[in-house]
């Protein structure tokens, strides 16, 4: 046996012996026992200490039947040599046995992941998918009811992100702001505002993509297939906290699936205790996932957000972040707005053509450029004829970078800081990668936003 795979069945072994927080004197001598079966070392053990769990088990997919068996059997063993299944065992027994050995056709798979932004309850079966699968979807709304009984039969709740928008959005506007700001008191209006729109509007796919990839940088769920995502665990890779978790990929049987996972969670397992969440009118919860919801949302960290230019108060803000650039003259700020507003026809072009046809074209170009951003120099408080001159390189790099270098500052609370940045793309243009849709500008009233495309007065600048 590889040294790669003692240490990966170390690496399972001690999950299980540390997974219900109690380690039993007959659980040490039965991976003494295990240690000597596979040759087990101390060197192994401390490889096996800086894997993740999924590591150690995608290491085993594959393998031998025979040997597969064999492993499912010595974890197994471990995990009742005190002659008791703790369900913190159960669940992890659980999902060895359908990534190892699975019951039926659907892929099952184990992803390890910082969750120190949040906590995951392990009762939850969770719903995901980053795509809209229709009929997954309508197999759920379909049986909802019959899922949902199965899972709290088992001491589970059954999830649906669908179900939990339709719950808010029975709260009338009023009162779910007035609730969420005792919650969240040192949150501002206009927070709480932006978040109760989102969570009206909450959907799968938009929370598995914007907040499970985007906010906490979970990439598993960029592309992740309709699934049921259940918490199996916490482990310790070296000195790093991170959370385990089950997925298991969905066809149209969803329930069938749901009952053959949980069957075997029964066979480690006996639930005693019925898990309940009612929601009805004038009900808010604020539990479990629930909770968990809210405070992603409120989480001021990967947040996808417009890029306001305020001429009237000289900012450049980003509303929904509830940030601004900092420690910028008006001469970045001018030159940041006016590549926010270039974004559209696909941004600038400063390299110098060699031909003189080409260079006089070019001239005209950048000099239709610094007009425009005279005007933009000029809506910030500056004078026109003392703006910097952008076709010299020596003048406008550094502008760049220092805008650069303050967005920088923004990486942990916007969602791709990089696509916010000035950079040079493949055809030679510098521009911002973000959607022009998320260039606005602000009227005197601060609340008014408008898109810079429908902006009479910025458009008449970009038409120069």
């Amino acid at each position: 046996m590889k040294q790669s795979e003692r240490a990966c069945i170390f690496r399972i072994v001690s999950d299980l012996i540390k997974a219900d927080a109690i380690i039993d004197t007959r659980e040490i001598e039965k991976l003494d026992a295990i240690k000597e079966k596979f040759s087990i070392k101390n060197e192994d053990e401390i490889i096996g200490s800086s894997l993740t769990l999924a590591e150690a088990v995608k290491t085993f997919l594959g393998i031998a039947n025979k040997l597969q068996d064999e492993l499912i059997t010595t974890f197994n063993s471990i995990a009742m040599s005190d002659n008791f299944c703790a369900r913190e065992e159960a669940l992890l027994l659980m999902a060895l046995h359908l990534c190892m050995n699975p019951v039926f056709d659907s892929e099952s798979k184990i992803v390890s992941i910082d969750t120190s932004s949040i906590s995951v309850d392990p009762t939850q079966i969770l719903y995901v998918e980053s795509d809209f699968d229709n009929d997954i979807n309508w197999e759920i709304n379909e049986k909802f009811r019959e899922i949902t009984s199965e899972a709290r039969l088992a001491g589970f709740d059954f999830v649906y992100l669908p179900q939990i928008a339709a719950h808010y959005r029975a709260i009338p506007e009023n009162e779910f702001l007035k609730r969420s700001g005792f919650l969240y008191p040192k949150a501002s209006k206009d927070k709480l505002e932006t978040v109760v729109n989102q969570l009206y509007a909450l959907s799968t796919s938009e929370f598995c993509k914007d907040q499970l990839a985007g906010k906490l940088g979970i990439k598993e769920f960029s592309a992740v297939s309709p699934s049921l995502m259940i918490k199996i665990g916490d482990s310790f890779v070296g000195e790093k906290k991170v959370s385990n978790f089950l997925l298991v990929e969905l066809d149209n049987n969803v329930l069938d699936i749901i009952r053959n996972i949980l069957d075997i969670f029964s066979e480690y397992y006996q639930n005693s205790r019925l898990n309940y969440l009612k929601e009805k009118k004038g009900r808010f919860i604020f539990t479990g996932l629930y909770k968990q919801i809210f405070d992603l949302y409120m989480l001021r960290k990967g947040i996808k957000s417009t890029v306001v230019v305020d001429v009237y108060r000289e900012t450049i803000r980003f509303p929904e972040a509830e940030i601004k650039l900092e420690k910028l003259h008006r001469r970045e700020k001018a030159l940041y707005a006016l590549f926010l507003l270039e974004t559209r026809s696909g941004g600038i072009n400063f390299s110098k053509p060699d031909t003189p046809r080409q260079l006089e074209k070019y001239e005209r170009r950048i000099s239709a450029v610094q007009e425009k951003y005279k005007m933009i120099y000029k809506k910030f408080g500056g004078d026109p004829q003392k703006a910097p001159n952008l076709a010299i390189p020596e003048i406008r790099l550094p502008m760049i970078a220092l805008i650069k270098k303050q967005l920088k500052n923004c990486g942990d609370v916007l969602f791709h800081v990089d696509d916010y940045i000035i950079q040079r793309n493949i055809f030679g243009n510098y521009c911002v990668g973000i959607h022009p849709s998320f260039c606005c500008c602000s009227g005197a009233d601060a609340n008014e936003i408008y898109k810079l495309s429908d902006s009479e007065e910025w458009q008449k600048i970009a038409a120069l």
